[in-house]
């Protein structure tokens, strides 16, 4: 404070008094409590925490956007080089990347429910009598392929013989071969017709879309017209790749990468002056959002302009979240959320800059509402905000590159993109995810230098889980010893029994290079009855016991590259996903997602061992 000024010419001193925010105590407690008084003592506290310093400057009240916003209209599924069709509008992306092949979702459960639905059509309109024929001709299996269990045979032994295979049946009924195949007189052929109607319906099989004109695909240029009934002039509907109440993938094929244990697809949408393409090249399955996609502007997939011009005038909000510092020193925050008991090291750098935003920054930024289509990549070609004296600031787009780039895809450098985007992709907030149809574990063995793959839990014949570790056939037990007079007591043992659920991963080096090492999924080797060694497979679908098109008395080479997982393990997971677009509409598909867990493990694997001697003398080399 200041003492009063003296009148004109006469001689002045003047003081200072200043408020140190210190104390000469040793506590400082005091000095940082919120003490209360009178009315003058908490304007003075607030004085002196900065509340009644003025700033030079407006504060936002309106804000002006001008965007073009470009709805997705192309997807590719897979590596770089393969076709793109077109997105899907009336399905969640990750239904569309997730989904597995008919072959693959389909089971003997689904086959047998929907083949006793087709039996009660039958009889509501009259064509019992023809149940036999049907039976006969799409029989379902009376024996269980492996994995099975008791309850398993038991549902396949009750129901063959009392409910057709679903399966072939709806391609009968797809190529019109159904009526020729069961021999159904003439009095009874509008019946099955209808009640084949009534069963797709209730497949919710949509209407045949309109046939284009008989043989279309080869009327390409450079392609020669087949003669007459070399191929069909009506293709079957609904497409064999389909399956009825599970969404499955078309033409476009299967995502899932399984050497990479991931996905890898691409979207694309186009303004009006360029197309924009996002690739997804390390999708986990699990929760598919925006920064999940990276800009990819040296790739096309021909997508057609398909954007709107977006111009809004909205009100700016300041940023607010749970347990933000106010900006009123007599304000008290909500306890819930206390940014301050949050600790952090020094070398804990994203910890600290977030609590610093969080404490200091927080208040100086303001939050502009942007209603968007849903599936749409946005370009802001303006933003001008009206302060409150009236003053216009065109606000110009963050710097790209390696400057500020929140919300900002990034390209597949790893850089921020240049480009200024909102990805908005198509995707479902809230999932229904069942148990786990299967469960597969990668884990490091590092005194047997190499890995495993344990197989948790596998889908048996009618796609219910069954647990792996307790209908695996565990180690042999030892043939008998003989004995007698000169037989030495020792046993030589080449190689330790290991449980068949766990799958050796065998480290090589990949075209020649020690640097690149992948991990070779290898059968074990088991002796028969007869003493020959035979190959033993597995059941899961992660580990591709399927053979070799070109050799099928070989499997599928599946070469994991070891960088895929570490010591920490990795879990690897097939579910059911249920989600209700926004439309209504209910979509049903089996996924799969990978996790970490799991650590290390010693799967007990030996070579050269002799059982029977001291411990001393034991040979593990």
């Amino acid at each position: 404070m200041t003492t009063p000024q003296p009148a004109a010419g006469e001689p002045a001193v003047t003081t200072w008094t200043r408020l140190e925010p210190r104390t000469r105590r040793a506590d400082l407690s005091p000095a940082v409590e919120a003490r209360i008084a009178d009315p003058f003592w908490l304007l003075a506290r607030q004085w002196q925490f900065g509340e009644f310093q003025g700033e030079d400057a407006g504060s936002p009240v309106l804000a002006r956007i001008d965007a073009e916003a470009a709805r997705f209209t192309r997807y590719r599924s897979g590596a770089d080089g393969r076709p793109s069709v077109e997105l899907e509008p009336g399905a969640p992306l990750e239904a569309v990347v997730e989904r597995e092949p008919a072959d693959q979702a389909v089971d003997l459960r689904w086959s047998a429910e929907t083949g006793q639905q087709f039996f009660r059509l039958l009889t509501e309109h009259g064509a019992a009598a023809l149940r036999p024929q049907v039976l006969a001709r799409y029989p379902l299996p009376a024996t269980a392929p492996e994995p099975a269990d008791e309850s398993t045979r038991g549902y396949l032994l009750i129901m063959a013989g009392r409910a057709p295979d679903g399966r072939p049946l709806l391609a009968a009924c797809a190529a019109d071969r159904l009526v020729a195949e069961i021999e159904v007189p003439d009095t009874l052929v509008g019946p099955v017709q209808t009640a084949v109607a009534a069963w797709l319906d209730w497949l919710d099989v949509p209407a045949r879309p309109n046939d284009p004109a008989p043989g279309y695909l080869l009327q390409l240029p450079g392609i020669l017209e087949p003669m007459p009934g070399e191929r069909e002039q009506r293709p079957p509907w609904p497409p064999p790749e389909a399956l009825p109440l599970v969404s499955v993938p078309g033409l476009e094929g299967p995502a899932w990468q399984p050497d990479r244990l991931e996905y890898r697809f691409a979207v694309a949408a186009a303004h009006t002056d360029r197309e924009v393409v996002l690739s997804a090249a390390e999708y986990d399955g699990d929760r598919l959002d925006w920064y999940h996609l990276d800009h990819d502007p040296g790739r096309t997939l021909y997508a057609e302009p398909a954007a709107e011009r977006v111009v809004r005038t909205v009100l700016p909000t300041p940023v607010g979240y749970p347990g933000m510092p106010s900006t009123r020193f007599w304000e008290l925050e909500d306890g819930d959320v206390n940014l301050g008991a949050v600790g952090a090291r020094t070398a804990d750098l994203a910890r600290i800059v977030l609590l610093e935003y969080g404490t200091v920054y927080a208040n100086d930024h303001f939050l502009v509402p942007l209603d968007l289509p849903l599936g749409s990549v946005t370009r802001i070609r303006s933003l001008v905000v009206t302060d409150t004296f009236g003053v216009q600031t065109l606000v110009p787009a963050a710097p790209g590159g390696r400057g500020w780039s929140l919300f900002r895809p990034s390209t597949r450098t790893g850089e921020a993109s240049d480009t200024d985007l909102l990805v908005l992709p198509p995707t479902n907030g809230i999932t229904l995810h069942s148990d786990p149809v299967e469960e597969v574990q990668l884990l490091r063995d590092e005194l047997a230098n190499l890995g495993w793959a344990v197989e948790r839990t596998v889908t048996d014949a009618i796609g219910r889980p069954t647990s792996r570790e307790r209908s695996a056939a565990v180690a042999q037990e030892p043939a008998p010893r003989a004995t007698g007079p000169g037989v030495p007591a020792d046993r030589y043992t080449l190689a330790s029994p290991v449980p068949e659920h766990w799958v050796p991963l065998v480290p090589r080096p990949a075209d020649g290079r020690p640097d690149r090492v992948r991990l070779h999924r290898t059968p074990l080797q088991r002796a028969g009855p007869d003493g020959t060694p035979g190959r033993v497979t597995g059941h899961s679908r992660f580990l591709e016991w399927r053979p070799d098109p070109e050799n099928p008395d070989q499997l599928v080479e599946l070469a994991i590259p070891e960088e895929e997982f570490g010591r920490s393990g990795v879990r690897l997971v097939r579910q059911w996903q249920l989600a209700r677009w926004h439309d209504g509409s209910v979509h049903l598909w089996l996924g799969r997602s990978r996790h970490l867990g799991g650590g290390g493990a010693a799967g007990g694997l030996r070579f050269d061992t002799v059982s029977g001697m001291p411990d001393s003398t034991q040979d593990d080399s």
